[in-house]
């Protein structure tokens, strides 16, 4: 549904293309694709989402525009209908404020691209029913998805740390430790990121959100997250960064590479920690979200392999640069114990009389371990 019938047409023609390319790739077998297509209803009538049981509203993020929608909707649903917000930085407790019945609302947040990234972060509001959670975390488990629960902050727990290592590839750009080309092609070797955090934010239009997330940063987390001028000035300019070519090779010496490794390094190691001692996430779900969702090396397993006293330093020096960035509690911990993380890989959760053993592999489509 589209108040918009130009944004429909144009959802439907950019819909209907992927599915046919995944026809012509095989992806989709036989009448997969059309019977895809069959199943979608495009409308600008509200009146058609009478008695719909699950509803995941995508507008733009505007607290009060999903205040609107959420109160048409509540006037045509069921009183039993599952209400999601698809927010990537707004708390459910903001978005349904005015809900008649926020028990059954909750917030998920897809990541780059909806279609094919299979991590979905389940954002459950102060009111949110035990029951919606599940209900939702079962839901996208079984479409294919790999949700994690995390609780009601700013943000929620990927996106500061896609948006924090953006703010320190960009940090190090404006102090002329390295240009954008050069962050870009050391963070994707150092951090075995799919793309820079540059390319990414051109591929991906993230500019102007990340303006305003680094902004809401600074009061929600800690007062190390702003929004730099140079950042203010490509979204006002509409300017995309300066990013390495496909397949271009960039030459950078053995002391640059290391300087910038070690300060992404520490960031991101930093970063990830910030969010396990704000206690909306935990290790398990992290490792899996984070590496997943932004194509980047699982942190824990990277700080093990780097040795986790090693990378308290990184996240030290960092900080020695960056006087307002935080150290984790939780790594200076780990750091103390002389012990590596333990990664959880095989979860349990009893329901009623049935263990339900959950295996998070998806990178190597859950294949068995010595675990």
């Amino acid at each position: 549904v589209d108040v918009s019938d130009a944004a429909l047409e144009k959802g439907r023609a950019r819909t209907e293309k992927k599915i046919r390319k995944g026809q012509e790739s095989g992806a989709f077998k036989g009448d997969m694709g059309d019977r895809m297509i069959e199943c979608l209803h495009w409308t600008s009538n509200y009146d058609d989402l009478k008695g719909a049981e699950l509803v995941v509203e995508a507008a733009t993020e505007d607290e009060g525009l999903k205040r609107k929608i959420f109160g048409q909707l509540e006037g045509l649903c069921a009183p039993n209908a599952i209400l999601v917000s698809n927010s990537s930085h707004l708390e459910p407790e903001a978005i349904f404020a005015d809900a008649k019945n926020p028990y059954h609302c909750a917030c998920v947040h897809y990541f780059f691209p909806a279609e094919r990234n299979i991590v979905v972060e389940v954002i459950p509001g102060a009111q949110t029913e035990r029951a919606t959670t599940d209900w939702l975390l079962a839901f996208y488990e079984a479409i294919g998805k790999a949700p994690i629960e995390v609780g009601s902050r700013y943000g929620y727990a990927v996106d500061p740390i896609f948006e924090g290592l953006f703010l320190a590839a960009r940090l190090l750009a404006d102090d002329g430790v390295g240009t954008t080309k050069e962050i870009d092609t050391v963070a994707r070797k150092a951090l075995k990121q799919g793309i820079g955090p540059f390319t990414a934010m051109n591929l991906t239009g993230g500019n102007p959100i990340t303006a305003v997330g680094l902004d809401k940063y600074t009061s929600k987390i800690n007062d190390w997250f702003h929004t730099p001028e140079s950042l203010k000035t490509a979204v006002a300019e509409g300017t995309p960064w300066e990013v390495p070519a496909r397949d271009e090779k960039v030459e950078i010496s053995d002391e640059k590479f290391e300087e910038i490794a070690n300060l992404m390094r520490g960031a991101y190691f930093g970063l990830i920690g910030e969010i396990i001692d704000s206690g909306i996430s935990n290790v398990a779900d992290l490792e899996m979200a984070v590496s997943t969702a932004l194509v980047v090396a699982p942190p824990f397993e990277l700080m093990n392999k780097l040795g986790v006293k090693e990378s308290l330093a990184l996240i030290e020096g960092f900080k020695a640069r960056y006087p307002k960035f935080v150290v984790p509690d939780c790594v200076k911990a780990q750091a103390e114990s002389g012990e590596p993380w333990t990664i959880p890989v095989v979860l349990s959760r009893d329901v009623e009389r049935t263990r339900v053993i959950t295996i998070r592999r998806p990178a190597v489509l859950n294949a068995l371990n010595e675990t």
